[in-house]
C-alpha cells in the first residue's frame, strides 16, 4: 500500500521532525495531488496542519492558467490554504541567460523556501530519483549525485520518495482523485524526458523493479556519504584556524575533498567548486605548496601548512595594446589521464554554444555575463569593480561577444553558456598578446 510507503519514509528520514506544519509544493499534476490527499487522510495521526503552495511559471499560457485555477478549486473543496503566485520564468532565463528548465527550478524553489508553513514537501518518487541518478550518471559525476534526490535537505522533504509513478497513478484511479497533465512533460525537449520516454523503458524491460532497486542503492550509497560527510565535519571542527584551514594532518582523498569542499564553499558562499577547481585545490593541498584560481576573483595558496583563500590579483599594464587571435579545433583538453590547465580553460569556449555572430571588442554600457563556476550574473562593470581594475583600463580590456551578450573577458574568463565542457566537440581557444602603445 502506498501510505505505508508514505509512513515508512517519513519515519526512516525523520521528515516530521520538529514540525507541525506542511505545505505540499502543488503542482496539480498526479504526484502532487496525491501527495496533498494522502497527507490530508493522515493529518491527524500525523499531528500536523496542511496547506499548499502553487507557482504560476507563465510557461504554457492558457495551460498554466488551467493548471492555477485548479489547485485552488481542489484546495477550497479541502479547505486547505493555499499560497499561489506567478512568475516570468522565461523573462528570468532571458536576464540570466540560462536555460528554460534550469530558470524554473531556481525560481521555483526560491518561492516555496518563503510560502507555506513548516516544511516543504515536494512530490518528488522513486520514479524521479531513478531518473535522476541516470541523469548524474551520464554527466559524470561522484559519490554524493549516485545518492539521487535526498529524502530530507533542509525545509524540503520528500514523502513520496519510496513509492513509483505507477503506484500513485493507481492511487489516483483508485480513490477518483483529479489532476492536470503538464504538456511539457510528453516533450523531449528536457533533458529528464528524454530520460523517461527512452532510457527508463529498456532498463525496465532488463528489471521491472528498476525504480525501487535503484532507490535501494541510492539508500546505500547515502549512508556511505553521510558518513564520510561526518569525517570530513570532524576534521574542518580540529583544524579551521581564525584565517585559514590546517592541512598538516590532511586525511585521506575522499574525506579531504569534502571537507576542502566545505571549508571554501562554507566560507564563500558566493563560490562553487567544480570537479576541476577541486582536483586542482586538492593536488596543491597533497603537495603541501602551490597556488591556484578559484571563481568568483579568488585564489586558494599554500603557505606553511595552511590553505588560505585570498583574493585573486588580476595584473594589466597601462598603455597597452591587446590582439587578440583565436584557433578553432577539435577538443582534445579531456585525454584520460591529462589535468586540463585552468587557464587554458580560462581562454576557451564552446563554439557549437555561439549564439549567431561572435565579435571582438570593448565593453559596452550594460554588459553582463554569467561567469563559468560562479552560479550569477554580474554586469561587466560590477564584475570589475569586484576585481580592482583601475577605472582607466575597464574600457581597453577585450571582450568576445555573441548574439547572447559577452561570453569572454581578457583575464577574467568565460561564460557558463560557452564553457568549454568533455561533450564540447570543437574548441575556440583564445590567444592575447601585449604590446605597448
Amino acid at each position: 500500500m502506498i501510505e505505508d510507503s508514505v509512513l515508512t519514509a517519513i519515519k526512516r528520514f525523520s521528515l516530521l521532525e520538529s514540525t507541525g506544519g506542511v505545505t505540499v509544493a502543488l503542482s496539480g499534476g498526479a504526484d502532487s495531488m496525491a501527495l496533498l490527499h494522502l497527507l490530508f487522510s493522515m493529518r491527524e495521526s500525523l499531528g500536523i496542519s496542511l496547506y499548499a503552495a502553487h507557482l504560476n511559471h507563465m510557461i504554457r499560457g492558457e495551460e498554466a492558467l488551467r493548471d492555477e485555477r485548479f489547485v485552488r478549486t481542489q484546495c477550497e473543496k479541502l479547505g486547505i490554504p493555499l499560497f499561489c503566485e506567478r512568475a516570468d520564468v522565461p523573462l528570468y532565463a532571458k536576464e540570466h541567460k540560462i536555460s528554460t528548465e534550469l530558470a524554473a527550478r531556481e525560481v521555483r524553489y526560491a518561492f516555496l523556501s518563503g510560502a507555506g508553513v513548516g516544511a516543504v514537501a515536494t512530490a518528488h518518487t522513486a520514479s524521479d530519483n531513478f531518473e535522476t541518478v541516470i541523469f548524474n550518471l551520464a554527466r559524470g559525476t561522484g559519490l554524493k549525485g549516485l545518492c539521487g534526490i535526498p529524502p530530507k535537505r533542509g525545509k524540503f522533504i520528500r514523502p513520496l520518495i519510496l513509492c513509483t509513478r505507477g503506484e500513485i497513478e493507481e492511487y489516483c484511479a483508485r480513490n477518483g482523485i483529479e489532476y492536470v497533465t503538464d504538456s511539457t512533460n510528453l516533450s523531449d525537449d528536457y533533458s529528464r524526458n528524454r530520460i523517461r520516454h527512452t532510457v527508463v523503458p529498456v532498463l525496465k524491460q532488463i528489471n521491472s523493479a528498476a525504480e525501487k532497486a535503484v532507490s535501494r542503492t541510492a539508500s546505500s550509497l547515502l549512508e556511505d556519504e553521510l558518513f564520510l560527510e561526518k569525517c570530513a565535519d570532524g576534521f574542518l571542527s580540529a583544524n579551521v584556524k581564525k584565517d585559514g584551514l590546517d592541512i598538516t594532518a590532511l586525511p585521506d582523498g575522499a574525506v579531504a575533498k569534502r571537507a576542502i569542499k566545505k571549508y571554501i564553499e562554507g566560507s564563500f558562499p558566493e563560490i562553487r567548486l567544480d570537479s576541476a577547481h577541486l582536483l586542482e585545490v586538492y593536488s596543491i593541498c597533497a603537495a603541501g605548496a602551490g597556488k591556484t584560481g578559484l571563481p568568483c576573483g579568488k585564489a586558494a595558496e599554500i603557505q606553511t601548512g595552511m590553505l588560505y583563500i585570498t583574493k585573486q590579483k588580476i595584473f594589466f599594464v597601462p598603455n597597452t595594446e591587446y590582439n587578440v587571435k583565436t584557433e578553432i579545433r577539435l577538443n582534445d583538453f579531456f585525454t584520460e589521464g591529462k589535468k586540463v590547465n585552468n587557464l587554458l580553460l580560462k581562454n576557451s569556449l564552446d563554439c557549437d554554444k555561439i549564439m549567431g555572430k561572435s565579435v571582438i571588442r570593448k565593453r559596452l554600457p550594460g554588459d553582463s555575463i554569467r561567469l563559468a563556476g560562479r552560479g550569477c550574473t554580474k554586469t561587466l562593470k560590477k564584475l570589475m569593480n569586484e576585481l580592482d581594475i583601475p577605472a582607466e583600463l575597464r574600457n581597453h580590456l577585450p571582450v568576445i561577444a555573441d548574439d547572447g551578450g559577452v561570453i569572454w573577458i581578457y583575464g577574467i574568463g568565460v561564460s557558463q553558456r560557452c564553457a568549454v565542457t568533455e561533450k564540447t566537440k570543437r574548441i575556440m581557444i583564445i590567444s592575447v598578446s601585449e604590446s605597448k602603445i
